[in-house]
């Protein structure tokens, strides 16, 4: 990745040879995707070089920490210049200066973090100069860790220990580097060989802990680390850890492409780009767009939300790198890509879209850009008061993932909001501290509502697999709220994802035992339809009326739903009474399955494919012994994020 971006770069000149430099200068860097205004006193002026404005402070002072600055002349008029706005170097903007023949380029101010180093890099390659650098690491041809941040989109979180790690480059300490496992892809495959001598790549902590200098890649920034030990004396170490910006990709790409081509390149330059796909939050495109079935793949298989905007809300976005007239007249606005990024990771609140950190990166059959989200900690150093703790994650429960999940947050001492449909679910959770627990069904407006006005940012769908209406509605409101806030929503999987054992349909020895399998309520209806004998259903309240187009379904059915008063009064309403109701709370074992299976005398027991957490397991083998066939309704097939993938998320800022 260009260590400059695509970044907006003015000029100032002060005599005729060189805004003659400056302008075409401009012309190149623009080549290269950069936004260029040239500026020289008014009798200097030219095609592409603008008179200085008579209020030049309110120029440099405007732009100062959002554009670079390259001052064609002398050292010190530079400094004159800029003095009144020079700070900290992680905030101010690049400063360079070169000479009016073009030699010497020579980076003043916020060489790494800002770029200049990089710019001039760039710079004398395009005018067959010389890049003077000073900065010790580039003289010395040394790691430089802001450099290091800057190349893969990473924030550094403590400036102390930034300094002391380069400080330790300089005396020849050996530096460990650990990137968690979650964001190695940020990393080409050789980049062992490509790091400095002085750097060891570790692949474990535990590695990387044998050295007095680490920095560390994680997205777990505050606290000690989970896997270590409390007895453990790391005192002397210098941690630095590089937290991962969250990032908004733009797309845009050809009608019909082929979801491989599509995913080849966005992937593409995600690696060229040093980020890895974990940080990327949200996908975005044009609305004309929204249906495009190579997009919407790309953001189920990697579980990041998609969203899409109208062409005059692209418009809002003020700067593009480059433009294109077909582009305009097929769709409205002339740069998809990067007005899609910038827009999705603007900042509501203050209006100041995302920070391009990758300008239109052209692909066959695509384009993509990508934008860098406000940083959570930017300014900051070290990690957060524990007073200082925001509720910002929504978990929807409804399964043993979802209270183990309100558990950890729990313990974890994170702030969090459960909902949960029930009452009964509500007892499970309302002694967890730190967690605030809903009650009650929320559809998808209220839970857009929800997330926008408590700005959350982490959305769990931990339902039941089953209740596919609820994870619709969880999704479309993610999307929706996504349009203004870096909300990401993921569905966190059953820890037992593997299908019942058993034999197939229609195997059971002269159909009177074994397994059948169907794929919803509907289908077990019309194979129980074709049969006699007695049914013990489990499938839940919520589907049960679909039971009663059964031939005799007072006298052959048997119900066993939730104790809890709605249930119990729908099932009583579709004729499910007396000893044909049974309202029990589980977990059920292998001997109460029997035993209800004996009393019902059924030859027939209907149940979910729910998984080790959801008792399949004790009712398939309460079935074998009672000698009755279990009808299997199969889980829907989802993609999602397993149990400890989700915990990791929750741990992060």
């Amino acid at each position: 990745m260009s260590g400059t971006g695509n970044r907006k770069i003015i000029l100032f000149s002060f005599t005729g040879t060189g805004a003659s430099l400056g302008r075409r200068l401009c012309g190149k860097l623009e080549e290269a995707d950069h936004i260029c205004e040239a500026y020289a006193p008014e009798k200097y002026a030219q095609e592409g070089v603008r008179p200085m404005p008579a209020d030049r402070a309110e120029l440099i002072g405007g732009q100062w920490g959002r554009a670079a600055f390259l001052f064609i002349g002398a050292a010190g008029i530079a400094v004159r210049f800029i003095a009144p706005w020079v700070k900290d170097k992680y905030t101010d903007s690049p400063v360079l200066v070169l000479d009016e023949k073009g030699r010497y380029v020579i980076p003043l101010l916020s060489g790494h973090v800002g770029g200049a180093a990089a710019l001039a890099d760039e710079i004398a390659r395009l005018t067959g100069g010389t890049a003077v650098h000073t900065t010790a690491t580039d003289v010395q041809g040394k790691f430089a860790v802001d450099v290091f941040a800057k190349e893969h989109c990473l924030e550094i979180t403590d400036r102390a220990a930034a300094k002391a790690i380069s400080a330790a480059v300089l005396a020849r300490e050996k530096i460990a580097l650990y990137i968690e496992e979650s964001y190695r892809d940020m990393l080409p495959s050789q980049a062992e060989g490509m790091l400095p001598g002085e750097v060891i790549l570790c692949g474990t902590r535990e590695e990387a802990d044998a050295y007095r200098y680490q920095v560390v890649v994680s997205g777990q920034l505050c606290g000690q680390r989970p896997d270590r030990a409390e007895s453990e004396d790391l005192s002397g170490s210098v941690i630095l850890r590089l937290k991962p910006l969250e990032t908004a990709a733009g797309i845009g790409c050809r009608k019909g492409i082929a979801p491989e081509l599509l995913e080849q390149g966005f992937l593409d330059v995600l690696r060229e780009s040093g980020i890895s796909i974990r940080q990327v939050k949200m996908i975005a495109s044009i609305d004309l767009k929204k249906d495009e079935p190579a997009l919407i793949r790309l953001a189920e298989k990697y579980d990041v939300p998609f969203v899409t905007y109208p062409a005059d809300e692209l418009r809002t976005v003020e700067e593009v790198s480059a433009g294109s007239e077909f582009v305009e007249k097929v769709t409205g606005v002339d740069n998809v890509c990067e007005r899609a990024a910038r827009l999705c990771a603007r900042n509501r609140e203050t209006g100041v879209d995302g920070t391009l950190i990758r300008g239109k990166c052209i692909r066959e059959g695509m384009t993509a850009a990508l934008a860098a989200y406000p940083a959570r900690t930017a300014g900051k150093t070290g990690c957060a008061k524990s007073d200082e703790k925001t509720t910002d994650i929504l978990i929807f429960a409804g399964t043993t993932e979802g209270r183990l999940l309100a558990e950890y947050a729990s313990a974890k001492g994170i702030g969090c909001y459960v909902s949960v449909a029930t009452e009964y679910g509500e007892t499970l959770l309302r002694d967890l501290e730190n967690a605030t627990v809903l009650t009650g069904r929320m559809d998808g407006q209220e839970i857009r509502t929800f997330i926008e006005e408590k700005k959350i940012r982490l959305v769990i769908d931990a339902t039941h697999p089953f209740a596919r209406a609820v994870t619709e509605n969880i999704r479309a409101a993610c999307v929706e709220a996504g349009k203004h806030l870096p909300v990401r929503c993921v569905r966190c999987l059953r820890q037992d994802d593997e299908a019942c054992g058993g034999p197939e349909r229609g195997e059971g020895p002269e159909g009177t035992s074994g397994i059948i399998r169907v794929d919803s309520v509907q289908e077990a209806v019309e194979y129980l339809q074709q049969t006699t004998g007695n049914i013990l259903i489990t499938t839940g309240s919520k589907e049960l009326e679909l039971y009663t187009a059964i031939r005799d379904y007072r006298e052959r059915c048997f119900a066993r739903v939730l104790s809890a008063g709605p249930s119990v009064q729908e099932s009583v309403r579709l004729g499910f009474e007396g000893s044909h109701l049974i309202a029990m709370q589980g977990p059920f074992s292998v001997e109460m399955n029997l035993a209800l299976l004996h009393q019902t005398k059924a030859a027939y027991f209907v149940t979910k494919e729910t998984g080790r957490a959801g008792g399949f397991e004790e009712k398939l083998e309460a079935a074998q012994k009672a000698g009755a066939v279990l009808v299997v309704i199969g889980r829907p097939k989802e993609t999602g994020l397993s149990l400890d993938e989700v915990k990791e998320l929750i741990a992060r800022p």
